[in-house]
């Protein structure tokens, strides 16, 4: 699979913005400021966003990217379709798409063809796009409702944890996948903020190698994410400290 992280900090900082992965051509993951990374043409080919929870450094872009792109969903008659949890879709009517912060695009220009459309998502339910890629949501802890997602196509699969504490809950999903070449996974905060991790439900070095050592079976390669930008170089270096030398990893 090509997938092209656009985002995968977990706070502004000049190099990157927050996470947002473009999976296709036509697909993302997340709308962080990630999303400023792609061109107007990438972007006028998007037709589908998955959301994996409504904080807003996963949604920023979002509603502006649905105003760039509203001419030419109008000329096209088309909209886009975001896919997301219940709560999720709720949260972004209620607070985002209200016609107070933001204009409320699944009436816009028309009721009848509007230029945003949602579809609620259920865990372990699979999804297919472009007839080719297979989304799978599964259920992660992160204090409000949030999805990871498995996806797979015919060239690879990759599992995403979303922002995730550990928890039981995480650790039974990812059993529940199986055998995993590449998990996307969080690590927020580093060791000394313990504390603030486990109440935000984020992960620090020494609960995302706890997390991989009570999986049945650990994945082939750690590609971590959602570092905090003041803490990263103490988060890699903890992490050296705390995954086994026979994990391969890499932080995002």
């Amino acid at each position: 699979m090509n997938i092209t992280p656009l985002g995968t900090s977990g706070g502004l900082e000049h190099t990157q913005g927050t996470t947002a992965f473009l999976l296709t051509p036509t697909l993302l993951l997340d709308a962080g400021t990630g999303v400023n990374r792609l061109s107007n043409e990438q972007m006028s080919g998007l037709k589908n966003i998955l959301l994996t929870h409504a904080h807003i450094d996963h949604i920023a872009s979002l509603p502006l990217l649905i105003d760039s792109l509203f001419e030419s969903l109008v000329s096209r008659r088309q909209a886009l379709t975001v896919y997301a949890l219940p709560d999720v879709i709720k949260a972004l009517q209620t607070h985002i798409f209200n016609h107070v912060i933001w204009p409320d695009f699944t009436q816009l220009p028309s009721p009848e063809h509007p230029v945003l459309r949602y579809m609620p998502l259920t865990h372990w339910h699979m999804y297919t796009f472009d007839d080719t890629v297979s989304v799978t949501p599964f259920p992660v802890t992160h204090g409000v409702p949030t999805c990871g997602y498995w996806i797979s196509s015919p060239t690879g699969a990759v599992a995403f944890s979303g922002d995730t504490g550990l928890s039981d809950i995480t650790i039974q999903s990812l059993n529940r996948l199986g055998a995993l070449d590449t998990l996307v996974i969080e690590c927020a905060f580093p060791n000394d903020l313990d504390c603030l991790a486990e109440s935000a439900y984020h992960l620090t070095p020494q609960r995302l190698a706890e997390l991989v050592n009570r999986v049945a079976i650990p994945p082939k390669k750690l590609l971590i994410t959602h570092l905090k930008p003041p803490y990263r170089s103490k988060i890699i270096q903890q992490l050296n400290a705390a995954l086994p030398g026979t994990q391969p990893w890499q932080a995002l």
